[in-house]
């Protein structure tokens, strides 16, 4: 079997594993740059809901980024002229043979969900399970697959023993066993310029509209509101548990805080900005580039948004590790982000 490797321009985009490969495609056919985590900055970032469950592990959740595969792609495959077809769940030989024909088609191919524990290349390696994880497969020989990993600039080999452990996982949120995307775009692709304004002023418009209280800018009142009966209203377990599942969506990826695990680690745990800190970024970056400045405002705005969930997430930790009294000024915390936000999504419309 002869090496088959499909060429293209990959960049680091740590966090976004199911958009990087499609950035690495868009990037290639269109020869413009993109800031980091653009897509999902076009498609997630920043985008609320909050939500009550009659589940005693998990009685409430508030997302502010959705990073579930489908729903991501859905939200800009209209605009970026992006063609998807998901397939999961079928034999192993199915899925070997439909990659490998893919690659000989010149057509790189997203694999995953991958658990993170059989991919050498990375820290979790036999170390802990995290079945959610999205390669770029651009090539293969008799012994491995080539790989573009989001966390990773070179490109990476991984053996066909270690994939077929890696695909091996239990349905979940984002998809099930030997699970891999095809996906297509069109030649005449948008310029970043165009793709971010008609995507920046759809997400503004969805999230500004009247609508449920537990979506969008509406979300986040709703939660400013209920905060302060959940004591009163939930067991002392059930309680506890809702503050804990508040925190875990607001790390740069969904992550339970190292603290509230008891894990004493000597790097720094990831960012709990609630991603409004890389919204941020990309608007600020775009902005400065296109002389948009309603665009660099905004970005400042979730900038500083994203500053108030990392405080919210700070006393949640504090509260529930060192018994300290600061639950109390959370409402007021979650107000300061609506005020914020409502003013960022009002600029980019």
């Amino acid at each position: 079997m002869s090496k088959r490797l499909i060429e293209i321009k990959h960049h680091l985009c740590d966090g976004c594993c199911m958009w990087s490969g499609i950035e690495d495609i868009y990037v290639t056919k269109t020869g413009e740059e993109v800031p980091e985590a653009f897509f999902f900055a076009l498609s997630s970032y920043g985008e609320n809901i909050y939500l009550k469950f009659h589940d005693l592990p998990r009685p409430v959740m508030l997302s502010v980024c959705d990073g579930r595969t489908r729903k991501t792609y859905e939200k800009i495959k209209e605009e970026l002229g992006l063609q998807y077809k998901i397939s999961e769940g079928r034999t192993l030989e199915y899925a070997f043979k439909s990659v490998k024909s893919e690659i000989d088609n010149g057509r790189p191919v997203i694999l995953g969900p991958l658990d993170m524990y059989h991919l050498p290349y990375l820290k979790m390696y036999h170390k802990v399970h995290i079945p959610m994880h999205y390669v770029l497969m651009a090539g293969y020989d008799e012994k491995c697959i080539f790989l573009y990993d989001c966390g990773r600039k070179d490109i990476q080999t991984l053996s066909y023993e270690e994939l077929q452990k890696a695909w091996q996982i239990d349905k979940n949120e984002v998809g099930n066993k030997n699970g891999f995307i095809r996906f297509s775009l069109p030649d005449n692709l948008p310029g970043v310029f165009e793709l971010a304004k008609a995507c920046f002023k759809r997400k503004a418009n969805e999230q500004l509209r009247i609508k449920p209280e537990f979506a969008g800018i509406s979300a986040l009142r709703k939660i400013a509101f209920d905060f302060p009966k959940w004591k009163e209203e939930m067991p002392q377990d059930v309680y506890r548990n809702a503050l804990v599942g508040l925190t875990e969506f607001l790390g740069m990826v969904p992550k339970i805080p190292d603290r509230l695990l008891g894990i004493q680690s000597d790097t720094e745990d990831i960012p709990y900005k609630g991603n409004c800190d890389r919204f941020g970024k990309v608007l600020i970056l775009l902005g400065d580039k296109y002389k948009w400045e309603d665009w660099v405002s905004a970005g400042d705005l979730f900038m500083q948004s994203g500053e108030v969930f990392e405080k919210i997430t700070s006393y949640i930790v504090s509260y529930l590790c060192d018994g300290k009294e600061t639950l109390e000024l959370i409402p007021k915390l979650f107000s300061e982000i609506v005020d914020l936000e409502e003013s960022a999504y009002k600029l980019l419309l």
